[in-house]
């Protein structure tokens, strides 16, 4: 049965964000019986362009995209450069136009505000592509419900906290790499042979 299973192919729960940087265009993972863990990150969002500074902005467009396309937010934190969201919307179609509506007009909104000065604007391509304000596509991952979800739901929580500084830092553990891994267990193998 398990070597049956290893022939499907592997289906990726997450789309967008740095992981969609040199990779073709796929399409974008999206279930509408799920809830989806969504960031938005910019890289010019740096003092008045500050995200937590246009916070009035940011619900008021956040509340009428929910309304516009019947989508739920769970959690939602504002930090100084990134969005996240915990969302579930009733079909694939909001969900992507809720994405499309929701990073567009907060981008609008803030760069009407605060427009980037020339030397931060790329002279590549049409004037759209010039006034880009997220660094990235939207990242989103599917959120299976129960104990993953929890899990997302205090992750968004303490970034809210560490936005308002009532709690320090404290940088995501990243999982180390499968040669990290061997190198661990070849030590360990070591150690136990030598005694």
């Amino acid at each position: 049965m398990k070597k049956q299973l290893s022939l499907l192919p592997k289906v990726s729960k997450s789309h967008g964000g740095s992981l969609a940087i040199g990779k073709r265009r796929s399409l974008r993972p999206l279930n509408p019986k799920q809830s989806h863990h969504v960031t938005l990150k910019s890289l010019h969002a740096v003092g008045g362009r500050c995200l937590y500074k246009h916070k009035k902005i940011i619900k008021y467009v956040l509340k009428k995209a929910c309304n516009l396309y019947q989508v739920k937010v769970y959690e939602f934190a504002l930090c100084n450069n990134h969005i996240h969201l915990v969302i579930k919307g009733p079909d694939r179609e909001s969900i992507q136009n809720f994405f499309r509506v929701f990073a567009g007009h907060t981008a609008q909104q803030i760069l009407k505000q605060c427009p980037m000065p020339a030397p931060q604007i790329k002279k590549i391509g049409c004037l759209k592509n010039q006034r880009k304000f997220w660094s990235y596509l939207v990242f989103s991952r599917i959120v299976s419900w129960g104990r993953e979800f929890n899990t997302v739901i205090r992750y968004v929580q303490k970034n809210t906290l560490e936005a308002l500084n009532l709690i320090a830092y404290q940088p995501r553990k990243k999982r180390p790499s499968s040669k990290q891994t061997v190198a661990r267990l070849e030590l360990v193998k070591r150690r136990f042979n030598t005694s």
